[in-house]
């Protein structure tokens, strides 16, 4: 979703209305994300909370998970800032006004694009929901180990309520990169994490009900959008519940046309190179504009089109090499780490 919206919808000189409108919930393909993970990584802690080896094996796995790639795309936009074309003009939309580089090693990048009210150089402007990711590993096993079970699902709705509260009483760019203005997807999932193992919750759900559910945040996402000043206080709330319901679909509807879809061999394969996608596609986008363009990535033509597509092929090729031969023999390395037998 997010490779749409930057692609194609932030690409396109003169955009067509009905074409932004169609595409204008691409953005928010970080905000299902942000669920997945909270419902994948709550899911694996709240399985695992009783084991000796939780803290260790956790964080072991998530650095194998998350370090390689992050460094090195870090690591090569920090030996390009002493070669010339760091300061070349086509360039400039990489690599211009870059934050402090400790500030990407530790994973304190959202609070200093809240700081200063932009993104930075484009090659790293996307690692902000890494960071948000990140500072999220800091807080949620502690509060799955520490916390009892029967006030567990308590403490996440008033965390995922008070999300929009700090958005309106605490306005700014940080409402879109801070993690407390934007836990409430990353809770929406570790609640659903919780639910999907109430036995209580199992047996109440229906696919038919997701579905009449997804369809009515889905249109009301689209409403949504369709304000001048969207998304706003309560609105990364309303995307929270969309992607929830989205993601209770694809966990319990495998019956349906729609869970099958979510589960096809080629979203999974998707899904696999997801990590990769995202961290290539701006620096590619942006290399192969400005060295064919001279400029930051924009399609005014069909050859700039074609260059688009060039960019999309060559990150997934990127993608898929990464996942092969840095990936996965890491992560491979990172579950010979294994949680007790003791698990819960």
């Amino acid at each position: 979703m997010v490779i749409v919206w930057h692609y194609l919808v932030c690409q396109l000189v003169n955009c067509p209305v009905s074409l932004r409108i169609a595409l204008g919930l691409t953005w928010s393909g970080v905000d299902l994300f942000f669920v997945l993970s909270g419902f994948l990584i709550g899911g694996i802690l709240l399985d695992h909370r009783d084991s000796p080896s939780y803290f260790r094996v956790f964080y072991l796995r998530r650095v194998c998970r998350v370090f390689p790639l992050y460094f090195l795309l870090l690591g090569l936009f920090a030996g390009l800032m002493v070669t010339p074309l760091f300061a070349e003009p086509s360039f400039l939309w990489l690599f211009h006004n870059p934050l402090p580089l400790w500030s990407y090693g530790s994973f304190t990048q959202n609070i200093a694009m809240g700081l200063r009210g932009d993104f930075g150089p484009h090659w790293l402007g996307i690692t902000w929901s890494l960071a948000v990711e990140e500072q999220f590993y800091l807080l949620v096993p502690f509060l799955i180990y520490y916390l009892p079970r029967r006030y567990l699902s308590g403490v996440l709705v008033a965390a995922i309520l008070a999300a929009p509260l700090f958005r309106h009483v605490s306005p700014g760019f940080h409402v879109f990169v801070g993690t407390l203005w934007r836990a409430d997807s990353l809770l929406a999932g570790v609640l659903l994490a919780v639910l999907v193992r109430w036995p209580s919750f199992v047996s109440a759900i229906r696919d038919s009900f997701l579905l009449v559910l997804f369809a009515v945040f889905l249109l009301g996402a689209v409403v949504l959008s369709l304000r001048p000043n969207a998304f706003g206080t309560l609105d990364h709330l309303w995307l929270a519940g969309l992607y929830s319901t989205a993601v209770l679909i694809a966990h319990y509807g495998s019956g349906t046309f729609a869970g099958r879809l979510l589960g096809s061999p080629v979203l999974v394969w998707f899904g696999q190179l997801s990590y990769g996608i995202y961290m290539f596609h701006q620096a590619v986008s942006g290399l192969l504009h400005g060295a064919l363009r001279h400029r930051a990535p924009t399609i005014v033509s069909w050859s700039d089109a074609v260059i688009s597509l060039c960019a999309l092929g060559l990150t997934l090729l990127l993608a898929a090499l990464s996942y092969r031969y840095l990936e996965s023999p890491i992560l491979r390395y990172g579950h010979r780490y294994h949680y007790s037998d003791r698990d819960s």
